[in-house]
């Protein structure tokens, strides 16, 4: 009715300010809309990957096909293709397979020992935690 009045009265400014509005009031209805639909189909379709193997050896290197993460505003999202030596001892650097020199890995056992003294402990048991909730959210998603 407000468009008809405006109309009638000859008032073009605010008839042109009424049909912007209602346009950006339909426009951002559509969009709502889309992004669910979207939203619901990536979901689906990452349901459906889920179900072949988590790990891929191929060589040296071992793929791990995705992992459950959560980012920094707590979102949970899912972490795909990383790489990682398939040997102990050895790292991945630049694409290719390097063994990890023996003073590094000294290096790392004293910062470890250090930092199990203070809050290591502490923080396995809430990384234990939270490990325990991500396998039961892997379960249900259907990843092993």
């Amino acid at each position: 009715m407000r468009l008809i009045d405006a109309l009638l009265s000859n008032d073009l400014i605010k008839f042109k300010e009424l049909v912007y509005e209602q346009l950006h009031s339909i426009a951002a209805r559509k969009l709502e809309e889309e992004k669910k639909e979207i939203a619901a189909n990536q979901f689906e379709i990452e349901l459906e990957e889920l179900e072949e193997g988590n790990i891929v050896t191929s060589g040296r290197i071992q793929r791990i096909r995705r992992r459950i993460r959560r980012n920094k505003k707590g979102r949970i999202t899912v972490q795909r293709n990383v790489r990682r030596s398939a040997i102990k001892g050895y790292r991945l650097s630049g694409g290719t397979v390097r063994r990890i020199p023996v003073q590094q890995k000294m290096h790392k056992a004293r910062m470890l020992k250090r930092y199990w003294k203070t809050k290591g402990r502490s923080k396995l048991k809430r990384t234990l935690m939270k490990r325990k909730m991500s396998m039961r959210r892997r379960k249900s998603m259907g990843i092993k």
